[in-house]
């Protein structure tokens, strides 16, 4: 039996999600000695082939307008601050540049209605490493609500994460519905790896905006995570667990995070 439709069921903030459909879902991670984040970009097969090229178009219009080839890979941590820091692969850009560079993608980013964003959240010392674990449970539950399988990709290719990331995977019940073993991507050879990398920095500064911490002149603090997806309360997120004492859905913050904001010890 179908779970019942994210358009009319009160404890789904978002609605439009697909039902009965595979995710192909990219993830890459964030933070600083503050924070960690772990994002997954879920894109249904349907979507996949217009995804793809939407985003390629937006490279090729900055290709054109700024002179970065469609081939040179692309770090939300190198546009979002109007600073060189970064990894300097971009060629030289003016900080109002790399503005518009960083408002294009994530207009690109929202305008693609059928994209889902999960975000889970840990504050250093626990670190980014026990999160995968924590991301893959909430792909499970997403695909759950909406009766639909999903298949994992992640930035990086180390061997050693990739038998952490395999191990998460394998711990599942025969019942999963986050399908194979994950695989590693160069993000550089990858499009939707790039994307998701746009959303987990900009998760990350929504963070510290909310904290009121951060890089002041960071364009994330005013153009994040919140900003993606075109949407009240919690953003890109499907929540079908209940809904906690402050009124939001289970687990999810108004920027819809996972464990964000930490529990009081």
């Amino acid at each position: 039996m179908c779970p019942p439709s994210p358009d009319t069921n009160t404890n789904n903030p978002v609605t439009g999600g697909l039902l009965e459909t595979t995710y192909l879902v990219y993830v890459d991670d964030s933070g600083d000695e503050t924070q960690d984040l772990l994002t997954a970009l879920a894109i249904p097969v349907p979507a996949w082939a217009h995804t793809l090229q939407t985003w390629k178009k937006f490279r090729r219009w900055v290709a054109r307008q700024f002179g970065v080839p469609t081939s040179t890979e692309l770090h939300a941590l190198d546009l979002g601050t109007n600073s060189n820091a970064g990894r300097g692969k971009l060629p030289p850009l003016k900080p109002g540049d790399r503005n518009q560079i960083t408002s294009a993608a994530f207009r690109t980013i929202g305008s693609i209605a059928e994209l889902r964003v999960l975000t889970v959240y840990a504050p250093v010392p626990e670190g980014s490493g026990g999160l995968y674990p924590q991301l893959v449970a909430f792909t499970e539950e997403f695909c759950e609500f909406h009766d639909s399988h999903a298949v994992i990709w992640y930035d990086g290719t180390a061997e050693n994460l990739a038998r952490s990331t395999r191990a998460a995977h394998r711990a599942l019940p025969y019942s999963r519905r986050v399908l194979e073993d994950p695989t590693g991507y160069d993000s550089s050879e990858s499009h939707l790896i790039q994307m998701a990398d746009f959303i987990a920095h900009s998760a990350h500064h929504a963070v510290l905006n909310d904290r009121g911490t951060g890089p002041a002149d960071s364009y994330l603090r005013e153009h994040a995570y919140n900003k993606l997806l075109p949407t009240a309360d919690t953003p890109g997120h499907v929540w079908p667990s209940g809904i906690d004492a402050d009124g939001l859905p289970r687990y999810a913050h108004r920027l819809g995070i996972r464990d964000y904001p930490p529990k009081a010890r």
